[in-house]
């Protein structure tokens, strides 16, 4: 156990202060782990890229071995604002939520994502190869925009569905955008939905409108009323929950994904009868406001057990913003109780196939992925090598204490 130990140390050590492992050689991963079976496999990577996977490989001459490492696909963040802001803060460079515009649904992210953001590189080098990038709503609307789905490959071309659904902010944080009520926030919601109905009646004339969408953004609407594309709402309580899955009995095209669901566990049952998906966050438990005082660390169990499709986010608000440590939150789902196979699914397939996202990526980790402590080694997409190097990694080697390098900081 203390030379297991140690190897990962000693490897753990390789990578963090060895940037070129993985890209400047040969790597042979003997009896890699393959996550959510009992398979093991030999992984061949040269120059980042996982060139082979089989059963039984010979190691390339000149290769370095490596084992006790695990593969996965890449995860896939369920909630994220990656490439609309890198700090945190109101203004010009914030580009998460438009608090005094005139529209909401047909805002779209992908006009505003940045795929250089310095929070893409940093969340790639977890692991985390495809992201939901979803917006906030802003003053006087529960509407916040159209999300989109991205890679995390820091291309100008890594946005693989502009118009993936549309965000609604209910709950809580919807009775201050409507105007102080969940009844005026569900009034909005229903409104903006016969709106759409009633488009040709409603804005055949420039002096008609409906009763809370302009004609653009009841247009933009038009898509998810058809359920053409999904709803994403934050909603937090079983009673709002409840709510919404009545408008949906009378809507029947309504295609609805709840996000947050802190009380999904008393529903479970009506969930799972009604067809509904959540995204729920497995670390939380301790409510930050009154719609999610009955949050508990099991949620998730009671979804598994009545056949609920689930999947996982960190949604924290330092977690919607850098979503890096998604694998932490789906081993603590494990500690609950969860399958580790089942706890991947909900931060890789799941969310893939709900956005028909069909990707070939591969990741090699150098310890259990559901570990916090565990990081990549070589990870794919799409047969492309990925890059692991972050502005995190290129300072912590500028500044590093035992360097060799004798330049000041500044010239290094």
């Amino acid at each position: 156990m203390r030379h297991a130990l140690m190897k990962k140390l000693l490897l753990s050590s390789l990578i963090a202060f060895a940037p070129s492992v993985g890209f400047a050689q040969t790597l042979f991963v003997d009896n890699a782990k393959q996550m959510g079976t009992n398979r093991t496999v030999d992984v061949i990577i040269e120059d980042g890229a996982i060139t082979r996977q089989a059963a039984t490989l010979r190691a390339p001459n000149g290769a370095e071995r490596i084992e006790g490492a695990w593969v996965t696909q890449g995860l896939f963040s369920t909630m994220s604002s990656l490439g609309l802001t890198d700090i945190g803060s109101s203004g010009a460079g914030n580009d998460v939520a438009s608090e005094h515009s005139h529209t909401n649904v047909s805002e779209r992210v992908a006009d505003s994502f940045n795929p250089r953001s310095i929070h893409i590189a940093n969340t790639r080098r977890r692991g985390i190869t495809h992201a939901v990038v979803a917006p906030r709503s802003g003053e006087g609307s529960i509407f916040a925009g159209t999300g989109s789905i991205v890679s995390l490959t820091g291309e100008f071309d890594s946005i693989l569905i502009p118009e993936a659904f549309i965000m609604i902010d209910l709950g809580e944080t919807g009775t201050q955008r409507a105007g102080g009520s969940r009844a005026a926030s569900m009034a909005e919601f229903r409104a903006g939905i016969n709106d759409v109905k009633g488009f040709f009646r409603r804005y055949q004339h420039d002096s008609h409108g409906g009763d809370t969408l302009s004609r653009q953004d009841a247009q933009a609407f038009t898509k998810a009323v058809n359920g053409d594309i999904p709803m994403m709402i934050r909603v937090s309580r079983a009673s709002d929950m409840m709510r919404l899955i009545e408008i949906k009995e009378d809507n029947p095209d309504l295609d609805m994904i709840f996000v947050g669901a802190e009380e999904a566990w008393e529903i479970a049952d009506v969930l799972a009868a009604a067809n509904m998906r959540v995204i729920i966050d497995p670390l939380h438990n301790l409510p930050s406001a009154f719609e999610s005082a009955g949050a508990r660390l099991d949620n998730v169990m009671f979804l598994e057990s009545a056949g609920v499709d689930y999947a996982f986010a960190n949604l924290s608000s330092l977690g919607v913003a850098k979503p890096a440590i998604l694998n932490q939150h789906a081993g603590n789902a494990v500690g609950e109780g969860l399958s580790a196979e089942r706890a991947l699914q909900a931060v890789t397939s799941t969310p893939a196939k709900w956005f028909n996202i069909e990707s070939d990526t591969s990741v090699v980790w150098d310890g259990d992925p559901l570990e916090v402590t565990s990081a990549p080694i070589a990870m794919s997409i799409d047969g492309d090598a990925q890059s692991l190097e972050s502005r995190q990694t290129l300072l912590r080697d500028r500044y590093n204490p035992i360097s060799e390098d004798e330049r000041p900081h500044k010239y290094r």
